[in-house]
């Protein structure tokens, strides 16, 4: 099998292009930068995905069985704009481009979704919950997820926890740390978070490739909880995390109420709100 993978020379793309390759696959990976790496098995594409002509000539050429949708404008290092129009032309505009070539062209698609979609919600929460997003991010991919739906006929959407690497930890640093590497927090007595490790991410997508593509969503995680705990002790014992604030759950919620009614279902309240009530799925 042909996989095309957009968003190729991410952190994810990355390891899911080797994995594929060990698995025995052919890949073409399209991104608007060139990656070091070589197989004979890879192609790289350098393309941007608001190019129409572009990728439905790619489509044309490649034949490809499958695509999994990984490029997104996600995190905020370097960017200056994080306006929503910005975040919508990212992962929106340029998904429905992406969408409709895998339509046009009788290509399943798995999109990589993300837990941000789902919002402000309290309690289990399961593939079917009502979603509220309330930061860009979750707003844009929410809409890429409706679009997606209305667009192609074979899809699944995958929504990932927060995914991190040994090495790379960006996604769940916020969970602990007010300034890193020295100034860590905890809640109350400490918390318990859902969160994804590299190599369960590409295991999932990797598996999706072989799989009946049925429209269904679903939550992607570790099966065991992140607990806050014992991540701060092994940064302690590895020379970061050298003070540790210790917040009153009461003190918190107070906090957050107080934001709540200044500035609503902001982004600030968001980041809050998830510390409180961290996500828990089925």
């Amino acid at each position: 099998m042909k996989i095309l993978i957009t968003g190729s020379a991410g952190m994810i793309g990355s390891c899911l292009i080797k994995d594929l390759l060990e698995n025995g696959f052919t890949i073409v990976g399209i991104d608007r930068r060139r990656s070091d790496f070589e197989h004979e098995n890879f192609k790289q594409v350098v393309i941007d995905l608001v190019d129409k002509n572009a990728l439905d000539e790619l489509f044309n050429k490649e034949k490809v069985d499958r695509c999994i949708h990984l490029a997104a404008l996600a995190h905020f290092a370097g960017e200056n704009d994080l306006s929503f129009e910005r975040f919508k032309f990212v992962n929106v505009t340029c998904a429905e481009n992406v969408f409709e070539a895998c339509a046009k062209h009788a290509v399943p698609v798995l999109f990589i979704s993300t837990v941000d979609a789902i919002g402000m919600v309290k309690g289990l929460i399961t593939p079917d919950t009502a979603l509220n997003p309330i930061s860009n991010y979750g707003k844009s991919k929410a809409m890429a997820e409706g679009r997606l739906k209305e667009i192609c006929k074979k899809w699944n959407i995958y929504r990932f926890s927060p995914v991190y690497t040994k090495s790379q930890k960006r996604d769940i640093e916020k969970r602990y740390y007010l300034k890193y590497p020295n100034w860590a927090y905890k809640i109350g007595s400490g918390g318990h978070f859902e969160v994804l490790e590299m190599s369960g991410a590409v295991k999932a997508m990797v598996e999706w490739v072989s799989k009946e593509v049925d429209n269904t969503i679903h939550i992607i995680k570790d099966a065991d909880l992140l607990d806050i705990n014992t991540l701060i002790s092994r940064e302690k014992a590895e020379g970061r995390a050298k003070y540790v604030l210790r917040f009153p759950r009461w003190m918190v919620l107070c906090g957050y109420y107080c934001i709540k009614a200044v500035f609503g279902k902001s982004n600030k309240t968001y980041l809050v709100f998830k510390a409180l009530w961290p996500f828990r799925t089925a």
